[in-house]
């Protein structure tokens, strides 16, 4: 695995693309926004311990994002969700937490096709791994699945599949991040590359979201507009798309110690890329908060090496 950055002969031909924060949007943790129907959608990590007790089992909700109307609650006993979808399915990913932690060495799918009822299987299990994030990805020659795994580092592996059952694990060659700690990983394929944005460690404790691309999933270019979220003041704006903020929480927005923008998830809606993040400090402290980029996904992803 290589990464290539910028030197000086980089040209940045269209300037920093303009991200808007939109604000506090929900307590709760990782976060995919999807459109199924026409309507704009949420699937969310709910863990009320917020990571400090494994014995208190999380699972996901599907939230309508303009009513807050919680359609579903399902996969109890799992931890870092995402979203997927294809043929008017829903599935949605989640790390089977083995017992007295948050990881795993198995991910779960659940499959839907309304939302409200959910079936389940184990769509990868690897023996002797741990396993976080995941995210999952169609392109030319099938299914990509990225999975963030440690010790001793938080990295990324790779597995890839013909009909979303069968997978092969790439090569060690194709681990992402190795000797430093890469996290929260979001990927799609977009017009010849796969994508992936990466929380990244900073000096003092802060945390931030980096994007890369690549053809083959072995050589990757990190975009020239890196980072793409850093904490701010505006991540203490209340959108109005806010639910489940109760006091306690909204004065922690206005006063805690915010050093995280992490887990970057994103879907396209009205011409518009949504986004979400998790803002905090990787401390206990996250809530779930929202931004914008004037423009499709694709021309996101785009702007970002351009």
């Amino acid at each position: 695995m290589s990464e290539t950055y910028y030197n000086a002969d980089t040209k940045m031909h269209n300037g920093f693309p303009r991200i808007r924060k939109l604000g506090a949007v929900s307590p709760y943790g990782e976060s995919t926004p999807f459109v199924w129907n026409g309507r704009l959608m949420r699937l969310e990590l709910v863990d009320t311990s917020r990571g400090v007790d494994s014995d208190e089992k999380a699972y996901a909700i599907i939230r309508d994002r303009e009513s807050g109307e919680i359609l579903s609650c399902f996969g109890h006993g799992c931890y870092y969700y995402s979203f997927y979808q294809e043929n008017g399915t829903a599935y949605v990913l989640g790390t089977k937490s083995d017992d007295g932690g948050l990881c795993g060495h198995s991910i779960m799918v659940f499959e839907s096709r309304d939302l409200k009822e959910w079936t389940s299987r184990t769509l990868v299990s690897r023996d002797g791994w741990k396993f976080f994030n995941s995210s999952l990805t169609k392109g030319p020659d099938g299914y990509v699945l990225l999975l963030e795994f440690a010790p001793p580092h938080f990295n990324y592996t790779f597995a890839v599949s013909k009909d979303m059952k069968d997978w092969t694990f790439l090569s060690d060659e194709y681990t992402f991040g190795k000797g430093r700690y890469v996290g929260g990983p979001w990927m799609r394929y977009s017009n010849g590359y796969y994508y992936v944005i990466s929380v990244e460690a900073l000096p003092a404790q802060r945390y931030t979201n980096y994007i890369y691309r690549s053809t083959d999933l072995l050589n990757w270019q990190a975009g020239h507009y890196n980072p793409l979220l850093m904490p701010s003041e505006e991540d203490r704006k209340i959108s109005p798309y806010a639910y489940d903020i109760d006091e306690e929480l909204l004065l922690a927005i206005r006063t805690g110690y915010i050093s995280s923008n992490s887990d970057v998830d994103m879907c396209e809606y009205n011409g518009k890329t949504l986004i979400t993040y998790n803002a905090g400090n990787q401390l206990g402290f996250y809530y779930l908060a929202e931004a914008e980029y004037d423009g499709s996904e694709a021309e996101f992803l785009e702007a970002n090496f351009n």
